[in-house]
């Protein structure tokens, strides 16, 4: 193989890779809570056909804490308050590249929103 083969074989190769972020939803990754509410730091990614969130800092690193599956432009599941040991009705919802609106309801009437951010 010649020197303009590698080349041209190298760079497919790379292309090829470089394109493997593309089909990641956009929900997934890192994301910070506001301070006020502890600053933990929140991992969401794919688990069978919804996202999953697990606390990744702080007191209950690791603890699973929320699951949604996507429903159009938002996300519909269940968040769980790991200190009150408590499931709430949830949604997530794209508020930019790097926000995320997380809201948790009790009986789909009182509600609580907190603004997350992309790490």
């Amino acid at each position: 193989m010649g020197l303009t083969s590698r080349k041209f074989l190298l760079a497919i190769v790379m292309v090829s890779f470089s394109g493997l972020g593309v089909f990641a939803d956009p929900i997934e990754g890192m994301w910070k809570r506001p301070a006020k509410k502890g600053g933990t730091l929140e991992q969401i990614a794919a688990c069978g056909n919804a996202f999953c969130v697990t606390v990744r800092s702080g007191r209950f690193d690791g603890q699973a804490a929320g699951k949604f599956t996507k429903d159009g432009n938002q996300y519909i599941g269940e968040i769980t308050d790991l200190a009150k040991k408590k499931t709430y009705s949830g949604s997530l919802a794209m508020r930019g590249a790097n926000r995320l609106k997380m809201s948790g309801c009790v009986m789909k009437v009182l509600c609580s929103s907190e603004i997350w951010t992309r790490q």
